[in-house]
């Protein structure tokens, strides 16, 4: 019998449960914690690490404010909502303040333990484990966003690509506010590289605050045209906790971070359910994160088209399918 060049096993480790996912031919291994909001807190292949894991396990379960820190959180809804308020189709919603004074941030499906539904490992399907959140079994949460929504995030490994497959179903009566994102944190060799390049495929960048509120209609702006270049823009200089918000461009979504003295890039693909990317530089690790969002900051607060910044619904009996990879590509001489 031939044997599987992948594993997912669960296992414990400082403490907390892990499903740890592998690849034997690719040499990637993937952690993934349900009991913490589903986060896929680490990634590696042959030895590379492409994810900023928690330096802990059990202390990332404990502490809430950490898991915005790490790993890949599952953003609903992504970013900040001022004051936590909006109004949708008629309704008014009023999140909790979980960045006070002020706003909500990011929403409580990264804060919350997922049930997992299946995991296992074959040739045909790779590593995998599937989490579920449903909204309806959180009485505090349906209290201000009355919506049976249910997510069911599956992290697989295969081929040595780490990928995200989500699936949103909206089980209620009423059309419901959707607007989801991930905030994958990429790790970066701390010192040994003097320069580190990021290429996205941008068509505009949007005008936003140090808190990604979004100020202005979209451009053409330098930035988004030096992201499409050859060489694209250091990371190195990108100032911390600096961020900025682009609208990427039809065709391949495909974003790269280069290592060129260490001969590698990370690549990190959206589909087109994602048509927006917030970039971001934390203070707290060696790391930068590319975050995948259906739309931009705050859109439901916006006084523009819902076709420009992604404000949408979720119909009741729609469901909506998202899809990300992430991969190391080795790079040659001419790279």
């Amino acid at each position: 019998m031939h044997q599987s060049q992948y594993e997912a096993r669960q296992h414990e480790r400082d403490g907390a449960i892990v499903y740890e996912l592998s690849d034997a031919r690719h040499k990637a291994v993937s952690e993934i914690m349900p009991e913490a909001g589903n986060n896929a807190i680490s990634y590696s292949w042959r030895d590379i690490q492409v994810l900023s894991p928690p330096p802990n396990a059990a202390a990332f379960k404990a502490d809430l404010g950490a898991r915005t820190l790490y790993g890949t959180p599952i953003l609903f809804p992504p970013n900040r909502i001022k004051g936590g308020t909006y109004i949708f189709n008629g309704n008014r919603y009023q999140l909790p303040i979980n960045e006070p004074p002020h706003h909500h941030l990011h929403g409580e499906l990264l804060r919350r333990a997922w049930s997992v539904t299946d995991y296992g490992a074959s040739n045909e399907h790779g590593a995998y484990v599937t989490g579920r959140f449903e909204l309806a079994a959180h009485a505090d949460i349906m209290d201000y966003f009355p919506h049976k929504l249910t997510f069911d995030v599956t992290h697989r490994l295969y081929e040595g690509r780490l990928l995200m497959e989500a699936t949103i179903s909206n089980h209620g009566k009423q059309l419901a506010p959707f607007a989801f994102g991930l905030h994958p944190y990429f790790h970066l060799p701390p010192e040994k590289e003097t320069s580190v390049q990021l290429t996205v495929p941008a068509r505009e960048e949007w005008p936003v605050t140090n808190e990604a509120f979004v100020t202005g209609l979209p451009s053409r702006s330098a930035l988004a045209e030096k992201l499409n270049d050859g060489e694209g823009i250091s990371l190195r200089d990108y100032q911390e906790l600096g961020c900025s918000l682009v609208t990427l461009a039809d065709g391949e979504r495909v974003s790269r971070i280069y290592m060129k003295e260490s001969g590698y890039r990370i690549a990190y693909e959206t589909d087109r359910s994602f048509p927006f990317l917030v970039l971001f530089k934390p203070d707290w690790s060696s790391a930068f994160s590319l975050e995948p969002y259906t739309y931009v900051t705050d859109a439901f607060n916006l006084p523009y088209d819902a076709g420009l910044t992604g404000s949408r619904g979720i119909e009741p009996g729609e469901v909506v399918q998202l899809r990300t990879a992430m991969w190391v590509e080795l790079l040659g001489n001419g790279d």
